[in-house]
């Protein structure tokens, strides 16, 4: 049995469902918390850049490339967990929930950034 791992067709139009990320604006209509979870559908938007690399015969160098996204994003955590950390404690009736959302969004997005500037 050949095992061919084709990409499929419609994986580079997934990204697409970013748009949904819209849908969070209407936090300020409705100042509904809930709403803001719809923030997370931006992280979406790094399939667009994903799609456009070549993974078709996974060489050392994408290997390398990917490990190097890797420790950029455990980098970028750190920091972010730390500034999260550091609002919490100075600012004692603070809502943490945009802020993990935000947090979010950002290190799946910097890692397709990452490992897409990394490839080309």
């Amino acid at each position: 049995m050949k095992d061919d791992k084709k990409p499929k067709r419609y994986s580079k139009w997934i990204g697409f469902l970013g748009f949904l990320g819209f849908r969070g604006l209407w936090y300020f209509k409705t100042h509904d918390v809930s709403e803001l979870y719809y923030f997370m559908y931006f992280a979406w938007f790094g399939h667009f850049l994903l799609s456009k690399i070549n993974v078709s015969i996974t060489d050392e160098m994408y290997l390398e490339n990917e490990k190097n996204a890797r420790a950029f994003i455990g980098i970028l955590a750190m920091f972010l967990i730390s500034i999260l950390t550091v609002l919490s404690v100075l600012i004692k009736d603070l809502n943490l929930k945009p802020f993990v959302v935000a947090a979010f969004v950002i290190l799946v997005l910097s890692y397709s950034i990452k490992l897409y500037s990394l490839e080309k």
